[in-house]
């Protein structure tokens, strides 16, 4: 951050066009070929992890993390990682794991509750990150989604201004 310039969330924003999203219909195979082909060219720190789920009037509905994906792909996984320990890779091939991936992304998701909108400045943004534990945030231009915002993108800007002192 420049000395005495505030930089606001548009200037860390990761326009929507750029980042996976998709109908709360979707099926978790759709998320998973979503998320897999939105990694492809980016390097490990840039990579997408989640996708933004909206309805019929692109009004957001939830966020779909990896974790619920695989959750939803192999129910044991909410449980006890004991009771897991005896999964094989194969277990994720099977029929049972095809059904899964078939259903849609609505049952899994957690809904969007907190965003920000995009002239908020980075530590409003930070702040609404750390009470809400979220690493990610939808920013808002209005009543439209116009990206996210990723907690790894602030903290950069917040170290860097840390260590310019």
């Amino acid at each position: 951050m420049t000395k005495g310039v505030e930089k606001k969330v548009k200037d860390l924003l990761i326009p929507l066009t750029d980042y996976p999203h998709m109908p709360y219909w979707a099926s978790l195979k759709e998320a998973v070929v979503q998320l897999t082909l939105a990694q492809q060219g980016l390097q490990a720190g840039d990579r997408r992890r989640k996708v933004l789920v909206f309805d019929e009037a692109y009004k957001l509905q939830g966020i779909l993390t990896q974790r619920d994906i695989l959750r939803g792909i192999e129910p044991k996984f909410a449980r006890d990682y004991k009771e897991t320990a005896s999964l094989l890779w194969g277990d994720l091939l099977g029929a049972s794991a095809q059904d899964q991936a078939k259903k849609s992304i609505k049952e899994f998701m957690s809904p969007a509750t907190a965003h920000v909108e995009s002239g908020d400045s980075l530590l409003k943004a930070s702040h609404v990150m750390v009470q809400e534990q979220a690493d990610l945030l939808p920013v808002m231009d209005g009543n439209k989604v116009v990206g996210v915002v990723r907690l790894d993108d602030i903290f950069h800007e917040i170290g860097m201004t840390i260590l310019s002192q």
